[in-house]
């Protein structure tokens, strides 16, 4: 009788410490925020060209995906506790990479940028012609080391870009860091590509990846994702998913 206690009592504790999203037989669950045309949510339904590029290739190991969206800060929390397998869309800084388990092989390249209103005559020339201005930067989102460190200017956090854009138009910001593609996504369907530009000049060009959690098994599901990754970036399949999704013309395609 004290053993079948002690059973029950075992499995009780067990669904209780379970996260709420965690591997359910062959689905891997993630965490990110909205980063369109990259990855996003629409009507409830995954999209983008990273989801697509990631979707496929863990179809091909047998798995689904299931990505919840949420503010950024909120979704490495959720990560971070252990409520879900992975972060979804993240470059690698050394702090992360203490909880977090990064793949060989990254999806692809981002490249991050500033953005000034049309009328300003800033040029941006490196992280040191920041000096003394505000910048708008996204809460809890890296833009490489250089600019991350630095304290020549104002960083003034945000949920998202747009809000940054808004801000700037309202002269409350300077200027505004942000991923290439991303932000001139968000201006098109802000109707404010005639009144944001982006510097020439990158801030910095970075892998973006999909990580996990380091939660037993984890590693290994890491190493085959990558190597399948890998593999598929080779094939003519990968150059006419990019064609089918519609890669835009300033993005840097996955495909070798």
């Amino acid at each position: 009788m004290l053993k079948i206690a002690k059973l029950i009592s075992t499995v009780i504790l067990c669904i209780l410490l379970t996260p709420e999203f965690t591997i359910a037989g062959n689905q891997i669950n993630f965490a990110t925020d909205s980063f369109p045309p990259y990855y996003y949510e629409e009507d409830g339904t995954p999209k983008g060209i990273q989801y697509e590029l990631a979707k496929t290739v863990f179809n091909k190991m047998d798995t689904q995906i299931k990505i919840k969206f949420l503010p950024w800060k909120r979704a490495i929390l959720i990560a971070e506790t252990g409520k879900v397998d992975g972060i979804f869309g993240v470059i690698k800084t050394k702090e992360r990479q203490k909880w977090l388990i990064y793949p060989e092989e990254p999806l692809m390249l981002v490249t991050v940028t500033i953005f000034k209103r049309a009328d300003d005559p800033f040029t941006y020339t490196g992280v040191s012609s920041l000096k003394g201005k505000t910048v708008g930067i996204i809460k809890g989102y890296s833009y490489g080391e250089a600019f991350d460190n630095s304290t020549l200017f104002k960083k003034e956090e945000v949920k998202s870009i747009d809000q940054n854009f808004r801000k700037m138009l309202v002269d409350r910001v300077d200027l505004v860091a942000g991923y290439s593609v991303v932000g001139k996504h968000i201006l098109k369907s802000m109707n404010l590509e005639d009144r944001i530009v982006s510097s020439q000049q990158a801030i910095h060009v970075t892998p973006i990846y999909v990580t996990f959690t380091r939660k037993p098994g984890h590693l290994r599901i890491s190493e085959e994702f990558s190597r399948i990754l890998k593999e598929y970036k080779m094939t003519e399949e990968c150059q006419e998913l990019m064609l089918r999704i519609g890669l835009p013309k300033n993005a840097n395609s996955p495909c070798n």
